[in-house]
């Protein structure tokens, strides 16, 4: 293992399956619903209107995480769905990576300032943000305050509140209607995602190697691997001169971890011999470590395809770029002996030489919704429980086509 430094790690290994704050005073919870792809002037919305809009939860864990405000963003959803289906959809998970800095540095904890909420349209690429607060009210009710920004100029552009989600989204998008896209060329949106995970260990008791001057010497061995990669397919609005609806790109993300760890703790009695003293007998104890971490990633925009049948069978096709692979091995040594001394533990360090993640390529497989066939979403789990294939992809187009 030690010599290692190519990782194959992927589908076509593993069988290719187919398939807010509390306080005494007030609770606040934040959504942000950021809309990309629109204009930064109301005189330009006319010739070029929104056509994606991210749905993204800043709610503080100790506030109730994402499910204080899921409700209210189920409801955004469906009435963008059905009003004005040509706008893409997206979650909170589509956009972890990137405001990864902005989660780390605190900015989008609490309440949020107006210089926030434009850094994180700047990075997304939006020109609006949507900001939603749920203010607790006597009984467990919330009132659902909004407010739409402009981050090209900073200011508010619509401010909104309501107690009913449903009522509230529906409002909100009527209002935003004139800045959402109408006419679209069909085409997919969604994700797709592939985790594989594996762990094993592995023990041994024996007395260890032969040594002179001791006794009652007991060895266990532990030998531990972890591996785990996972890939997660966005799909990506189409070329202007695409001309398949069921061929496609994704930006696809892969991501290997594989940890090897050899663990010996022995145990016994040592003759020791001293000057000036009588000889004795005094436990003793060694504890060997090494330790193998690779660590892999790959990110790159790769073909997805799609082919149904007569009967609404589907197979989703998803290609995963290789990557880069780091890896180094570690070693820890830590033993008592004769002596009142106590010897300092040891560690050491050296770094792998470079690798190769592979690329891989997984299909997810399903059957379509006779009554909703624009709909393509379902989980598959390995008959060993070790991947787990997860994809909800649906069919944009203009309304009523």
């Amino acid at each position: 293992m030690r010599g290692s430094n190519d990782l194959r790690i992927g589908v076509a290994g593993q069988n290719r399956l187919r398939t807010g704050i509390s306080g005494a005073l007030t609770l606040f919870v934040v959504t942000l619903v950021l809309i990309t792809g629109l204009v930064g002037s109301a005189k330009s919305q006319a010739q070029q209107k929104g056509s994606s809009i991210v749905i993204h939860d800043t709610t503080n864990p100790s506030n109730g995480g994402e499910g204080a405000t899921q409700s209210l963003r189920n409801e955004i959803g469906a009435a963008l769905e059905r009003e004005k289906p040509c706008v893409e959809t997206m979650d909170d998970q589509d956009i972890r990576d990137a405001i990864k800095d902005e989660r780390e540095g605190e900015m989008l904890e609490g309440t949020d300032s107006n210089e926030a909420l434009k850094n994180l349209g700047d990075r997304m690429g939006s020109s609006m943000v949507m900001s939603v607060t749920a203010i607790p009210g006597p009984g467990g009710s919330l009132t659902y305050s909004v407010f739409v920004m402009d981050t090209q100029s900073g200011k508010t552009v619509a401010r909104e509140m309501g107690s009913d989600p449903k009522q509230l989204a529906e409002k909100l998008v009527k209002e935003l209607g004139p800045y959402l896209a109408d006419s679209c060329k069909p085409h997919w949106v969604g994700t797709v995602e592939y985790v594989y995970s594996f762990n094993e260990s592995k023990q041994k008791n024996d007395a260890g190697p032969m040594r002179t001057a001791s006794r009652n010497t007991k060895r266990t061995l532990t030998e531990t691997s972890n591996m785990q990669t996972s890939i997660e397919a966005t799909i990506l609005s189409p070329a202007s001169g695409a001309k398949y609806v069921n061929s496609m790109t994704a930006r696809v993300r892969q991501r290997a971890n594989f940890t090897f760890q050899k663990k010996s703790s022995t145990s016994g009695e040592l003759y020791c011999r001293e000057p000036g003293k009588n000889p004795y007998f005094k436990g003793f104890s060694e504890e060997f470590t090494e330790t193998t971490t690779q660590l892999g990633q790959g990110t790159d925009t790769m073909p997805v395809s799609i082919s149904i049948d007569d009967d609404g069978n589907y197979t989703i096709n998803v290609s995963a770029p290789g990557g880069v692979l780091l890896g180094k091995f570690e070693t820890y040594r830590n033993a008592t002996g004769c002596g009142s001394a106590v010897p300092a533990p040891s560690t050491d360090a050296v770094s792998l030489p470079e690798g190769k993640l592979q690329a891989t390529s997984f299909d997810a497989v399903g059957k379509t919704d006779p009554k909703n066939r624009n709909v393509l979403s379902g989980t598959q789990t390995s008959p060993d429980g070790r991947s787990k294939t997860t994809w909800k992809l649906r069919l944009v187009k203009p309304k009523g086509k």
